[in-house]
């Protein structure tokens, strides 16, 4: 339940601090004096929409912060431990700041959290009914909203199985209309990645090819320089010029020249292996020269052959990728694509096949949830009847009609409208079309007491939804709120002295003037208040000895009742 309401700085609230009671709370005052700002700021806990302009003038931020004993209730503990967030005691503290440069805080004890997160957490613990939102069941496509939150687990179940089976089947379908769309820009598009994939097939690249070419075209635009160097050192390393010894050659004497004293110095023996090893080398060195050598050849044809190749490679570069890697990956890419769209056909037969499926599939969840939406109409049918009974419309019949849609949607394949016949002898009418203010205000309470039956939030807050209502109905409507108050903590927003009358706590709220500033004030009333303020209410002038008599009479019924 809500404990604490503690505003700063917002609309015409400084700052205010309201401890509301367990039971039913009442709020009342004088139009105008700001009833409407602590509901507002109850809805800006909760995660209402925040508009910087509910700051107070002069002030740069506003805020509104609500302490709830959730100790009780299960699913907003089990919340609490998901969100990381700790209830000290079960007790927790729940606050909004607002600020001018548009910055706005989420908090749950302390911890700062996605608006989100707030409104998922707040959702569990208070439901407000504004003094407007009656008029919803003025909309006819809300009243499938109003029979789908009777529903329970498996009715939710039902529910996700139709969203789903409609998201898959419109996925299928949006598939295939995009295979249907236009057969001309198929078929442009199988021309295009044809050619792209047989150019970039016939050149048969491989990874690397274009690095050993422009070094093997590199070396054939420099043969004569390229054997110069390599005869030489040919000669030096292996082959000898007449004149002196080869490399090699020299290696092997210096090396048989220790190894006749090795005996003589460890030394000697050693040198001689480092010199035989270098002799070794130098052998093998000159083995291969002598190979490349013999490989070294001018051919003009094999250098246009190359450089015609490695302009082949650049064009592909230049329209497929930077690399032959990248050419090679991009032409494989295009002969995927170019499959996929070549057996549009037989995608096409295979998603046609698969949106019959699903067409099925969704009817059938559709069908499912259908039933269960008439076993909770039958229920809901009952369950109004019986609340209007108690709020003096006990001739009322009511009933929820079906009518089939044409094609299923996201939310099924029913359109629902509320229908009503309040008076004996007149057929039911659609609701939106023939109820006035109080009995929509009425049958608005029935699916609130009715919804309340089946659990949910701790705390209720209504906003003067006796509109429309007055006399004896006003004392039923507030017998009433007062039922919902012995399982609910209730807040009350009303004009009517019957409703007042039967608070458990009752709450003034008061528009003064300090200064050239006006603010906001809510005080809750002691014995004597509620006497003056229910004489106000009546219409009397409240310190009139009639208007007091009747208000401490009112009092005096109320707690009798």
């Amino acid at each position: 339940m809500l404990l604490e309401l503690t505003i700063r700085n917002i609309a015409l609230i400084e700052s205010l601090r309201i401890e509301f009671a367990q039971g039913f709370n009442v709020l009342t005052g004088e139009t105008g004096a700001g009833k409407s700002i602590v509901v507002d700021c109850v809805n800006l806990a909760l995660g209402g929409r925040a508009d910087r302009d509910m700051i107070r003038t002069g002030a740069d931020k506003g805020s509104v912060e609500a302490l709830f004993d959730i100790s009780q209730n299960v699913q907003a503990l089990r919340l609490a431990e998901e969100l990381g967030v700790e209830a000290d005691g079960g007790v927790v503290c729940v606050s909004r700041e607002l600020s001018r440069s548009g910055r706005n805080l989420c908090r749950i004890a302390g911890t700062v959290l996605p608006l989100t997160a707030l409104k998922q957490f707040m959702a569990l613990l208070v439901d407000v009914h504004g003094q407007h939102e009656h008029q919803a069941l003025m909309n006819p496509q809300r009243h499938m909203d109003f029979l789908d939150a009777f529903g329970d687990v498996a009715h939710e179940e039902l529910r996700g199985q139709v969203r789903s089976a409609y998201t898959a089947r419109m996925e299928t379908a949006t598939s295939l209309r995009a295979l249907l769309k236009d057969a001309a820009e198929r078929e442009r598009l199988i021309d295009m990645l044809s050619f792209q994939v047989q150019e970039i097939e016939a050149a048969k690249l491989k990874s690397g090819e274009e690095e050993k070419l422009e070094r093997k075209l590199k070396m054939l635009e420099n043969a004569e320089k390229v054997r110069d160097g390599v005869e030489t050192a040919y000669q030096l390393t292996y082959g000898g010029d007449g004149a002196s010894m080869s490399a090699q050659e020299a290696l092997l004497r210096a090396s048989d020249a220790l190894q006749g004293i090795a005996g003589l110095d460890p030394r000697f023996d050693r040198l001689s292996g480092e010199l035989r090893n270098l002799y070794y080398a130098a052998q093998e060195a000159g083995s291969e020269l002598q190979t490349i050598l013999e490989e070294l050849s001018f051919d003009p044809r094999l250098m246009d052959k190359i450089a015609d190749r490695l302009d082949l490679i650049s064009r592909l570069e230049r329209k497929y990728g930077a690399t032959e890697a990248e050419v090679i990956a991009f032409g494989e890419a295009a002969r995927a694509r170019l499959e996929s769209v070549q057996s549009g056909d037989a995608r096409i037969a295979e998603l046609k096949k698969q949106l019959k499926a699903q067409d099925h599939a969704l009817r059938e969840a559709c069908a499912a949830l259908t039933a269960s939406r008439r076993r909770l109409a039958t229920a809901l049918e009952e369950g109004i009847v019986g609340q209007l009974k108690d709020l003096g419309m006990a001739k009322t019949r009511f009933r929820v009609e079906f009518r089939p849609l044409e094609k299923p949607g996201a939310n099924g394949a029913d359109e629902i409208e509320f229908m009503i016949s309040p008076n004996p002898g007149e057929p039911l009418r659609p609701l939106a079309a023939i109820a006035s203010g109080g009995e929509l205000s009425r049958i608005m309470l029935a699916l609130k007491t009715l919804s309340l039956n089946r659990g949910g939030v701790d705390s209720m807050v209504f906003d003067e939804i006796d509109t429309g209502v007055s006399g004896r109905m006003a004392q039923v409507v507030g017998e009433k709120m007062r039922d919902i108050a012995g399982t609910k903590q209730v807040l009350c927003v009303t004009h009517l002295p019957q409703i007042a009358a039967l608070g458990d706590a009752h709450f003034r709220v008061e528009k003064r003037t300090e200064g050239e500033r006006t603010q906001t004030n809510v005080v809750r009333l002691d014995e004597d208040g509620r006497v003056h303020e229910l004489s106000r209410l009546v219409g009397g002038a409240s310190d009139s000895e009639s208007s007091l008599s009747h208000a401490r009479h009112m009092l005096e019924e109320a707690r009798r009742a």
